[in-house]
């Protein structure tokens, strides 16, 4: 019974680093090149967490992207953004992350801390989700969508979710 015991310990011990890893790699990966791209409106540097079979779907937009079309959209959004010295800011939180082997699947709640070029602040929560497979030893987002459920996605819930 003790073997047995050990033997569970070991396992559930391996599995939580083997998850971690996975973790690490995505953070690395996708999360922080996707902060650093919208942050700073640089379409390139944000497209490129993307697969280029990626299904887009903004929920409250109720819209379907490939890439052709997210990333053309992306664009012309950075570009008002920059035109109008528009500031923002995306946090991510999770309350799902799940890592198979080659492919994840998370979900969780951005906060988008907004500034327009009179200074006036504004702040939106949305809930997310995403499929993410690795392609040629990277991953890459190849499902996206997102929803502020018409408007009620809170503050309270975001803090809820676990930090990136």
């Amino acid at each position: 019974m003790r073997k047995f015991l050990l033997l569970s310990a070991a396992l559930i011990v391996s599995f939580a680093a083997y998850s971690q890893d996975y973790r690490e790699q995505i953070n690395k990966q996708v999360w922080s090149v996707f902060i650093e791209g919208y942050n700073t409106f640089n379409t390139d540097k944000f497209m490129s967490v993307y697969s280029k079979d990626v299904i887009r779907v903004p929920v409250d937009e109720k819209k379907i992207f490939n890439y052709s079309e997210y990333k053309r959209d992306t664009h012309r959004g950075n570009q008002f953004n920059k035109n109008y010295n528009i500031k923002a800011r995306i946090e991510i939180r999770f309350t799902e992350r799940i890592h198979v082997r080659d492919q994840a699947f998370e979900s969780g709640i951005y906060k988008i801390s907004l500034t327009d070029n009179n200074g006036k602040p504004a702040t939106l929560y949305s809930k997310f989700q995403v499929h993410l497979i690795k392609e040629s030893g990277v991953w890459k987002i190849r499902y996206d969508t997102d929803s502020t459920e018409k408007g009620t996605v809170s503050e309270k819930e975001f803090l809820a979710a676990q930090p990136l």
